[in-house]
């Protein structure tokens, strides 16, 4: 479906401001920014209140930035306060999204469209939240939001979070545990083996040492008696030679 041009006569956020432009669809035009008085048909008549529009639209557009600028200092480092059922531990029934930030902030005094409230994703569980909202579109500011249980009988937001943050720490700490009790028990295993294995070791008689000894022995004694063999048949020659000489 072709656009319409209309131009805005007043700021519509997201869209444009006063004295602009802009393309949408007929549908949108001919049902809100028509019926609420943000824009007209751009028209030639319309055009020739372009340059008067824009010259109203810089001065309004200085104002609200000055304003925005002193809400934001007043409003900076605020702590707003929502409560949620809970369904397990910090997870909540439902989530929390910008309409609760919008009324929880309203409570306090400080008036903001839903737009204007930048959340990445609505909050599903207990805690704490950084939230930025932008005032004006060079001014933004950033809020703390507490997401606590409603029960007035549950433990406060912060012991919650402490409870949940030991109970993590005592789960990390026996997981690492775990490891190092099954390596000293493999470590006593592998030196029991290691004795058994040292022990049936000591208990067989040692191969090479008698067998060793005695083959060393028979040489021994081969030699001695061959050494006395020779001896004696030298001392036998010598005796019948002197007896010859003398006969």
């Amino acid at each position: 479906m072709a656009k319409q041009e209309v131009l805005l006569v007043k700021d519509v956020l997201k869209l444009g401001n006063m004295g602009d432009m802009v393309k949408v669809s007929p549908g949108y035009a001919r049902n809100y920014l028509f019926t609420h008085a943000f824009a007209i048909p751009a028209n030639a008549a319309a055009k020739r209140q372009v340059e008067v529009l824009r010259e109203k639209a810089a001065k309004s557009e200085a104002e609200r930035e000055i304003k925005a600028l002193a809400l934001a200092k007043s409003i900076q480092g605020t702590t707003i306060q929502i409560s949620g059922r809970v369904a397990h531990e910090t997870e909540l029934f439902g989530a929390i999204g910008t309409k609760e930030i919008v009324q929880a902030l309203a409570k306090t005094g400080v008036v903001v469209d839903s737009k204007q409230v930048h959340l990445v994703d609505r909050i599903r569980r207990l805690g704490v939240y950084s939230i930025e909202v932008k005032l004006h579109n060079k001014v933004a500011v950033t809020i703390k939001v507490e997401v606590v249980n409603s029960d007035p009988n549950a433990p406060s937001l912060a012991e919650t979070l402490a409870a949940l943050e030991a109970a993590r720490k005592a789960k990390a700490e026996s997981k690492n545990a775990k490891p190092a009790e099954g390596d000293a028990a493999e470590g006593d295993d592998k030196a029991e083996k290691s004795d058994k294995k040292s022990d049936k070791k000591s208990d067989k008689p040692a191969k090479s040492g008698k067998p060793e000894a005695s083959g060393k022995g028979d040489k021994a004694d081969k030699g001695a008696k061959a050494d006395k063999g020779s001896k004696g048949d030298k001392a036998d020659k010598g005796e019948k030679n002197a007896k010859k000489k003398k006969g």
